[in-house]
Parts: structure tokens; C-alpha cells; sequence
């Protein structure tokens, strides 16, 4: 049901039922209390008088785990640290990880969308660092009206320039718009 634009009350018309549930009742229901479903949910505009609840989530793993791989790539441990949402166009992503590498050469964590959408990992939204020494990075990425609407599940991917890169205490959230 959708949100309609209110009538213009006119002196000595008669306000009938089906007036009062059109303009109140319905529009009552089509508002952010009336829709919740999920405690620390929100509401984003989907369009003219359109609204839709989104549920942010997040997925965390501490285990260890390491790659020499070249390109984007899961970590060998079998863990996917991923997250799926129901999405407008956009969300904020969020990403941290504990990680470093056997030698001073580049290490990255980054991020791929799959499920409506498909956005493979880039660099351009990716942490990255070049340090042997175990260093703690979170950064958020905007992902702005590239996503297909629908459930989309964000996965972090990990790669190296050179070396073994490892990764602890990874953790990807995801603030669906």
C-alpha cells in the first residue's frame, strides 16, 4: 500500500468511511511505525512518498587465515566473511581487518557484491597497507546507485602484491539504502 496525498477537507461535504480509511487509516499504515518488523531497522525513501525498511548487518570472524594470491580471492580457511541485505541502489559498507604480510609488499582486503548484483573487488574499495607488522584498518565505502535492488550479499576478498598476506579479526557490516 502506498502513501496517498491527503484530501482537501470541503465545508459541508460529508466525510464519509471510506473517506476516513483512505486518508487516515491507509496513510497511517504506510508509515515507518506501521511497517517495522525488526528492531534496529530504518527507513529509507524509495521514491515519491515510498519508503522501505532496511536492516544493516554484520558478520565477523576471528580465525587466521592467509593467501599469496595475486588477484582477489577467498582465504584458504574456508571462512566467508559475508553479509546479505536487502538493498535499494546504495549502501555503506564496512569493512575492517587485522592483517599484514612476510614482507614489506602491498596487502589488501576489499569487498565483492553478489546476488542481484555482481561487483567484483577493486582496489579503488579495498584497505590497504604495506607493513610486515600486524596493523588494525577499518575504513567505510560508499557504494552509490551501483547496486541492483534486491538481496545482495557482500563478501570480503583478500590479495597480495608479493609474499604471504595474513588476516585476522575480519569483519565486513553493511548499512543497506
Amino acid at each position: 500500500m502506498a502513501w496517498s496525498v491527503p484530501a482537501t477537507a470541503i465545508a459541508g461535504q460529508p466525510f464519509t468511511a471510506v473517506m476516513a480509511n483512505a486518508q487516515m487509516r491507509d496513510n497511517l499504515n504506510a508509515t515507518a511505525p506501521a511497517l517495522a518488523t525488526t528492531i534496529s531497522s530504518w527507513f529509507t525513501g524509495t521514491g515519491a512518498n515510498a519508503i522501505a525498511e532496511r536492516i544493516p548487518a554484520q558478520n565477523n570472524t576471528l580465525a587466521s587465515s592467509t593467501t599469496t594470491s595475486t588477484s582477489y580471492t577467498n582465504l584458504g580457511d574456508g571462512v566467508s566473511t559475508s553479509v546479505t541485505v536487502a538493498t535499494g541502489t546504495s549502501a555503506l559498507v564496512l569493512v575492517y581487518a587485522n592483517f599484514f604480510n612476510s614482507a614489506a609488499v602491498n596487502t589488501w582486503v576489499g569487498f565483492a557484491v553478489s546476488g542481484a548484483t555482481t561487483i567484483a573487488a577493486s582496489d579503488a574499495q579495498a584497505l590497504m597497507q604495506n607493513h610486515t607488522g600486524g596493523r588494525r584498518f577499518g575504513a567505510p565505502f560508499y557504494v552509490n546507485g551501483l547496486l541492483t535492488p534486491g538481496n545482495n550479499t557482500f563478501t570480503l576478498k583478500y590479495k597480495v602484491s608479493s609474499g604471504t598476506g595474513t588476516f585476522t579479526t575480519r569483519r565486513i557490516g553493511v548499512i543497506p539504502f
